[in-house]
């Protein structure tokens, strides 16, 4: 299973981590399960190492999970890139990150 977690709202961190786990729990650990959490928007605020949200987000992500941030909403809101937590790739449009991804048969949730 492909799948792809999208967040733009900082608020809204609690209930894609709490999916994320129960999505974990469930698609283990292999080639064939990847699970992706895009932010863009306000949420790559919280990528930061200094986030107050970044122990919870990097207790949830295993393995078979990628975390990825929108540039474009980096630049937007001045975030030097090198603020952003190891786990973190960088792509240069959230949306077409979405885009690209649904093509390649992911699964797009937005909670």
């Amino acid at each position: 299973m492909k799948i792809i977690i999208h967040i733009d709202e900082r608020e809204k961190w609690p209930m894609v981590l709490s999916n994320l786990k129960h999505l974990n729990e469930f698609y283990t650990d292999d080639s064939h399960n990847i699970i992706e959490i895009l932010a863009n928007g306000d949420a790559v605020s919280d990528l930061q190492k200094t986030s107050e949200q970044i122990s919870e987000i990097k207790k949830v992500i295993q393995p078979h999970n990628h975390l990825v941030a929108c540039n474009n909403s980096l630049e937007q809101r001045a975030i030097d890139p090198l603020q952003l937590i190891d786990e973190a790739v960088i792509v240069p449009s959230g949306v077409v990150e979405i885009v690209q991804k649904q093509a390649e048969g992911y699964h797009y949730l937005r909670p």
